[in-house]
């Protein structure tokens, strides 16, 4: 909060607040971390309002009672299942008897419908916290991507002032990148590369335990057949017949009077809400596979095998500083031309592995993936001139 409160100006309005601590503003990362941390958290949060409205402010579950109820009775009714574990009997099977409870309840009870607001929330924070670690976590390793990319970003917008300007903004944020690659601990350990996978990882160990906790805990097997019919609402509510979902149940409860008089009714409700919740879930556990596919390809083929082939590295600092080293080639005499190729081969190389090395080729990795080319290109340059000028 220090560092909103130290800016020029203050918009102390809800937006502003909740944009900067909840990181909807950033982008430090690559796009399949915003996958998660970003569309997911904005997706299950409409879904937080959608169910929230309709438990809270809609009526969740309506109860057909007998005729001698009269109207408190009917909303009492509504109000002791709508707290209590209704349990779902076909409409071709027959009830049992009273006496049978355990047997009535032993296999179809439902007991999470009340609570799947708060599911749904503990979703959202599972997609939100590993960003949250990410924010935190870079600043504390003395990086701040957010910053520069702010920079690089104006000056890419800034199409109205001068050259010299946009140029100027790319040339702060090069000195400042160079300084930290100059000061940094010379470590054998990349601690913001492996950070930067250990969150990743963390991506992919919240979307597992949330598609295991799904598939089993509702009973998932789907099929394309089934995924078809349950993305239907029926007009007849009887032909919805989800295990998982149902939306005629029945509900048992007792109504105490004076003395030692108790009155069992079973009672058959419907519960609108969870035509929502289907739908939701069943979008949810879909999403959820495309996300740990995207996700797992992601830190596998993007980043893991990025680094364990290190000519690939190698060869994508090359390219970028290409246009350098060819200004660089032609100041020199034209005779010397195949010795002076073979002088300046090594320098990609020290300037990936002895300049940037790990950490660095991260940060450029991401700037890169936040910017556009000619930026990127520009800030190269200056990277490769502070590391001509200084050599390592």
């Amino acid at each position: 909060m220090t560092k909103y409160l130290k800016r020029s100006y203050h918009r102390l309005d809800v937006y502003t607040i909740l944009g900067y601590y909840t990181g909807f503003g950033r982008c430090d990362d690559d796009f399949v971390d915003r996958l998660s941390r970003h569309y997911s958290v904005l997706i299950f949060s409409i879904f937080i309002l959608i169910v929230s409205s309709v438990q809270f402010v809609g009526k969740p579950i309506s109860c057909f009672t007998p005729a001698s109820f009269t109207g408190a009775h009917i909303t009492y009714t509504d109000f002791v299942c709508w707290i209590s574990d209704t349990y779902f009997i076909s409409f071709d099977k027959d009830i049992p008897e009273v006496n049978d409870f355990e047997i009535r309840q032993d296999s179809y009870v439902i007991r999470y419908y009340q609570y799947v607001p708060f599911i749904l929330m503990l979703q959202t924070f599972g997609f939100f916290l590993p960003g949250f670690f990410w924010r935190s976590g870079s600043s504390h390793l003395g990086i701040s991507l957010q910053t520069y990319l702010d920079q690089l970003h104006m000056s890419h917008r800034s199409l109205l002032e001068s050259p010299s300007y946009r140029r100027q903004l790319i040339r702060n944020v090069a000195i400042r990148l160079d300084q930290y690659f100059r000061t940094r601990p010379r470590t054998i350990i990349p601690k913001l590369t492996i950070f930067y996978l250990f969150i990743k990882l963390t991506y992919v160990i919240n979307i597992l335990i949330q598609l295991i906790c799904l598939h089993y805990f509702m009973n998932f097997n789907f099929n394309i057949k089934d995924i078809a019919e349950r993305f239907i609402i029926y007009s007849n509510t009887v032909r919805h017949t989800s295990l998982q979902f149902p939306t005629n149940v029945l509900c048992d409860f007792i109504v105490r009077f004076l003395g030692k008089n108790k009155h069992r009714h079973t009672v058959q409700c419907v519960l609108p809400i969870n035509i929502f919740n289907e739908k939701i879930f069943i979008f949810s556990y879909l999403w959820l596979i495309l996300l740990f596919m995207c996700t797992i390809y992601n830190l596998i083929v993007k980043w893991i095998i990025f680094f364990l082939f290190h000519r690939d590295i190698i060869d994508t600092r090359r390219r970028r500083v290409h246009r350098t080293l060819s200004k660089f080639t032609l100041e020199q005499k034209q005779n010397n031309e195949v010795i002076q190729i073979c002088d300046c081969q090594p320098r990609p190389k020290n300037f990936s592995q002895h300049y940037l090395q790990c950490d660095g080729i991260v940060i450029i990795r991401l700037l890169d993936m936040n910017t556009d080319l000619l930026t990127m290109n520009d800030l190269m340059d200056d990277l490769w001139e502070f590391y001509n000028g200084d050599p390592f």
